[in-house]
């Protein structure tokens, strides 16, 4: 699925893009705008994908929200002002729809971003199963798999425990585990992810990682006993 906001001040404008966007299956609208202050807060509490984005509003302007960003999704700008093409070519945005939006201008714009991300999909094939990315204290912090020991719930966040530190970031557990792409990695508990590499025993319905005492859940014995080279 491809998460998606519009940040569009015009009532008629969002209520156009919402039901094109309701028209593709794997568009994920999870919110909709009316200034870019609201929209900076929720790309900076979730991962957004794609931005379908005003460029003329009251307060902060779409080009002051991309300066702004953590990090950039795929942007496509809406605007009823064709001069404004030139800055979404400077900016490298994905399209540039011009005002009012057809539905067949809006599919081949949708069609771009898919392209975009099938594209970096491929780019990023190469170093999923060796590292990941967290973002931490307003960071994106590079972790190799291979240095981390194990992730554990610690409320509306997750820690990682690592060779060479701890990095607490905003995310579930459940999330987490759908995310990570090294099947050495493994949900022993409710509250914990493990690294099965840095294993050092176990023992009844626990394991040691490091001098970390790690419970195993009943519901997840069975898996990680599947998972271990038992002789």
């Amino acid at each position: 699925m491809i998460n998606t906001i519009i940040v569009e001040d015009e009532i008629m404008a969002q209520k156009s893009l919402e039901r094109l966007c309701s028209k593709f299956k794997d568009l994920s609208l999870i919110g909709t705008f009316s200034n870019a202050k609201d929209a900076l807060d929720k790309i900076n509490d979730e991962t957004i994908d794609l931005i379908f984005l005003d460029i003329e509003m009251p307060g902060m302007s779409g080009i002051e929200l991309l300066e702004q960003l953590p990090y950039l999704p795929q942007v496509v700008f809406t605007t009823g002002n064709k001069e404004y093409a030139y800055i979404a070519f400077e900016y490298d945005i994905t399209d540039f729809l011009k005002k009012p939006i057809s539905f067949e201008r809006f599919e081949k714009s949708v069609n771009k971003v898919r392209s975009t991300i099938e594209k970096r999909s491929k780019v990023a094939l190469s170093s999923e199963k060796h590292e990941v990315y967290i973002k931490s204290e307003g960071r994106l912090i590079r972790l190799d798999y291979s240095d981390i020991n194990y992730f554990e719930n610690v409320g509306d966040y997750v820690k990682a425990v690592t060779s060479h530190g701890n990095y607490v970031f905003h995310d579930t557990l459940k999330a987490l585990n759908k995310k990570i792409s090294n099947p050495r990695f493994l949900r022993v508990h409710r509250s914990y992810i493990i690294n099965m590499a840095h294993i050092k025993d176990i023992e009844d319905n626990t394991i040691l990682i490091g001098e970390k005492l790690i419970p195993i859940s009943r519901a997840y014995k069975g898996i990680l006993m599947e998972s271990i080279n038992l002789i």
